[in-house]
């Protein structure tokens, strides 16, 4: 085992590459990451991030190598399961690239037992079954049989209380956790989806997916920036302009359900979030402590149709009506309400 020393000079370094990677350093980002694995070899995200970085310098050889060695170093621990499965679909994306098929479909079909809906890794194994060496019928249910022994149900992800809002060029996503420290905070951004991971003080780890997002997003381009009390993480639009309905892709058309640990995604304000968030961030007066308290039991104690139309009647009035009824809202926009002796006037840009 690495010392408690050699531990931190490992963790240095590799935020000194991952620094290096997002700035398209690759060469210097691959030793950085070189002498963390030499300083702490037990950390499974450092060869993942290897493996990535490699990949940008077309060597998928040792990419796949990498990434193998990062799976065997997530495998079976329940804080990990974001790296694990992207170490087993990126081996299995690697591995069939240079020709391993036998390798890539057992990749693969394990990352599919993680997310049965992830469209890329569908359409791979689709491509690599035909190309696999067929086996014994025996074999091949023996095998089938060791590997329900081997994958147990995926464990239930922490939750994480977030919201989202939009402007014509960005998605703003806020993920409150309070009093995390920059340098344990990974965000890592793909075409359709956003991962965080966040190491605690108690040297646990935190990790979060928001997948598929509803719309492709510009990963190069998208940032993130540590709070005191949240994590604000800004992914620019692939296509500007382009409407948001929700964050994620909604179950219904995925084509089966999805457990992302946090929670079905709806339009971009938490009723918790906004009561939380002012009790937080400002001391209440003692009227609006009663119109909190009055509100968050209403949102509390309500069924599904009657938080919708809460959300649909705040949002679409520009936070000047709050309606109960889905039936009345739901029959078409709500319309701006402002204050006596006071006009509504729309937002110029």
């Amino acid at each position: 085992m690495p010392s408690s020393g050699n531990k931190l000079t490992a963790k240095k370094l590799f935020q000194q590459a991952v620094e290096a990677f997002f700035d398209d350093e690759f060469e210097q980002a691959e030793s950085l990451c070189t002498q963390a694995i030499a300083a702490d070899s037990t950390v499974g995200e450092y060869y993942l991030r290897r493996a990535q970085i490699r990949s940008k310098l077309d060597n998928k050889s040792m990419a796949a190598s990498d990434a193998h060695q990062a799976v065997k170093l997530t495998a079976n621990q329940s804080d990990q399961l974001r790296s694990y499965f992207k170490a087993l679909y990126l081996h299995g994306k690697w591995t069939y690239e240079i020709g391993n098929y036998d390798e890539s479909f057992e990749s693969l079909l394990k990352a599919s037992t993680i997310n049965p809906s992830h469209a890329e890794i569908k359409t791979l194994l689709e491509k690599v079954e035909p190309l696999t060496t067929p086996k014994p019928e025996a074999v091949a249910t023996a095998a089938e049989t060791s590997e329900e022994k081997v994958e147990a149900p995926a464990p239930k992800r922490p939750q994480v209380r977030h919201e989202w809002y939009q402007t014509d060029d960005d998605v703003i996503l806020e993920v409150f956790i309070k009093r995390v420290q920059k340098d344990a905070t990974t965000v890592e951004f793909e075409s359709n989806s956003v991962s965080l991971s966040i190491k605690m003080a108690t040297g646990s780890d935190n990790n979060y997916e928001f997948e598929p997002l509803q719309h492709q997003i510009a990963p190069e381009k998208s940032t993130f920036e540590v709070l005191s009390t949240k994590i604000e993480i800004r992914m620019k639009k692939a296509n500007p302009g382009q409407r948001w309905e929700h964050l994620e892709v909604p179950d219904d058309q995925q084509g089966k359900s999805k457990a992302t640990g946090l929670g079905a995604s709806r339009k971009g304000v938490s009723w918790d979030s906004i009561a939380a968030d002012a009790e937080r961030e400002t001391k209440l007066k003692p009227s609006e402590q009663n119109v909190n308290e009055l509100f968050q039991s209403i949102y509390k104690d309500a069924d599904e149709e009657t938080r919708r139309a809460m959300m649909k009647s705040y949002i679409e009035s520009n936070g000047t009506s709050l309606s109960t009824d889905w039936k009345s809202v739901g029959k078409g926009p709500v319309e701006t309400l402002p204050p006596v002796d006071a006009v509504a006037k729309p937002y110029d840009r």
